[in-house]
């Protein structure tokens, strides 16, 4: 039988001398909580990204002027009268 693996992805993260107390408080928490380092800063990241990244693009919109709904009909009986295309 062959089991197949989840394909992984590393992250490699320094840590500079100055910030050592927020990776002494990250490993208190693992141990608190019970969940390994890689999950906490996983979930940091998600919920980082969900608060910075927009959730639909920002395009811009532009008023063409229609007013709708249209039927068929209003749209035929306009074009017969040369009001469209």
């Amino acid at each position: 039988m062959v089991k197949h693996r989840a394909a992984r992805h590393q992250l490699n993260v320094y840590v500079p001398a100055r910030d050592k107390d927020l990776l002494a408080r990250l490993r208190r928490l693992s141990a608190r909580t019970g969940k390994p380092i890689n999950r906490l800063v996983l979930e940091a990241i998600s919920d980082y990204l969900r608060r910075h990244t927009p959730t639909a693009p920002a395009f811009r919109t532009f008023d063409l002027g229609l007013k709708g709904p249209w039927k068929r009909v209003d749209l035929y009986e306009e074009r017969l009268e040369g009001k469209v295309g």
